[in-house]
């Protein structure tokens, strides 16, 4: 059977002024596949967004403009098709482990208690800028073994690669630098290669995420030094971009609810389900970008082969179908994990147990530092300028400090 033509809506995708929560309601329950003027399509509804994820095979990821051709050993792991993105994603994950993830805490809670030091003695300060911006940067910097003298560069070249044309059109928008990575950031690329030729020239090198990842193989198929590179990079500015946003959104929410902060103060085992809730609530990628590698069929609406489909996961994690009160930030969900804020389906986000480790420190030690806190009015808040994310550019805030921490400090 052959599906219906959907009508043409207005632009989902647009979050430049916030996620569009009322129209995402709307296509919800009248036009839960549509399609933008741009010709993208849309998925709305959390089982279509779902079902969709775990089609690896029709709907592969990619943000990519159109026409433009990635070199293999170039391509983001997102974007690389099966078999070999299983390879690749198997030799990250060995390098990677959960185990290894525990590690980086004790690090995290010493960097988020440094950070915390001078807003506390100043009594304000911009959350985002001062606080939550360095921590993701720093701790996957940290994890591959960077020096710490380097820790601030890594924060920077994140921001220039994401902030560029890099994951649509492989090179800088002005088009004056190469393609690819050296291209956009050569310091960064050539900073990542020495850390590559360090390591295998070394007799002893360190116990980092580079040397795991040069040293593991599946199926005895190692990286080359290139792909090792672009892994490295997407590791950075993935991790680095989306758990921003969420550290960021959860301060928003607890700064903006002195009966919130008080409730967790005094039971801090609460932290992972607010973290789980932000991750729902306020989603810090809102929408993912596939291309449809074959034609499909979704709610009886013809989606054919080439074009963008865009996964609407802040529209997903808010459906009434799935969650009562969706639009409320509740602590009381029977299963706070039940959410599609790092996809789903066999390519979920390999990053996820860092994302939560880090969102989990990085509130636990804001709480045992401050004991009461507000937003600083007027505040309106600014989306930032990345458009596939959702966090506040800015949170300037008013703190008191705690005068004595719950323990783990």
């Amino acid at each position: 059977m052959v599906g219906r033509s959907p009508p043409v809506v207005t632009d989902p995708f647009d979050a430049s002024a916030g996620v569009p929560y009322q129209l995402l309601a709307q296509l919800r329950a009248k036009c839960p596949v549509s399609r933008t003027e741009s010709g993208a399509y849309f998925l709305a509804r959390h089982d279509d967004v779902l079902a969709a994820t775990k089609e690896i095979g029709v709907f592969q990821a990619s943000f990519r403009a159109a026409g433009v051709t990635v070199p293999p050993e170039e391509q983001l792991i997102s974007e690389i098709s099966e078999p070999r993105h299983g390879k690749i994603r198997r030799i990250i994950n060995s390098a990677v482990a959960q185990h290894r993830i525990g590690r980086v805490e004790p690090f995290a809670r010493r960097l988020c208690n440094e950070l915390l030091d001078p807003l506390i003695a100043h009594g304000c300060g911009d959350l985002v800028t001062d606080y939550v911006t360095p921590i993701p940067a720093t701790v996957i910097a940290h994890l591959l073994g960077v020096d710490p003298a380097d820790h601030a560069r890594f924060a920077e070249w994140s921001d220039l690669v994401v902030q560029s044309a890099y994951a649509t059109k492989n090179r800088r928008e002005d088009g004056v630098e190469g393609e690819g990575l050296a291209g956009v950031a050569p310091d960064f690329a050539a900073y990542l290669d020495a850390m590559i030729a360090e390591r295998k020239a070394s007799s002893d090198p360190p116990d980092d995420f580079v040397t795991r990842l040069i040293n593991t193989s599946v199926d005895g198929e190692c990286l080359t030094d290139l792909e090792m590179r672009t892994q490295l990079a997407f590791l950075l500015m993935s991790g680095n971009e989306t758990t921003r946003h969420l550290i960021a959104n959860m301060l928003e929410t607890v700064c903006s609810d002195a009966a919130l902060l008080g409730r967790l103060r005094m039971d801090p085992g609460l932290v992972p389900t607010v973290v789980e809730e932000s991750l729902r609530h306020d989603s810090p990628i809102h929408v993912l970008l596939r291309d449809c590698l074959v034609e499909a069929t979704i709610d009886d609406v013809r989606i054919p082969a080439g074009v963008k489909v865009g996964f609407g996961i802040a529209s997903a994690n808010r459906d009434a179908s799935n969650y009562i009160d969706p639009d409320d930030f509740r602590l009381d969900r029977p299963n706070p994990k039940d959410h599609l804020a790092f996809g789903g389906g066999p390519h979920v986000c390999p990053g996820a147990s860092l994302a939560r480790l880090e969102g989990r420190i990085a509130l636990e030690v804001f709480l045992d530092r401050v004991s009461r806190a507000r937003v600083d009015e007027p505040y309106r808040r600014e989306p930032v300028p990345v458009f596939w994310a959702n966090g506040p550019r800015q949170l300037p805030v008013k703190l008191t400090a705690a005068t004595a921490g719950l323990g783990r400090i």
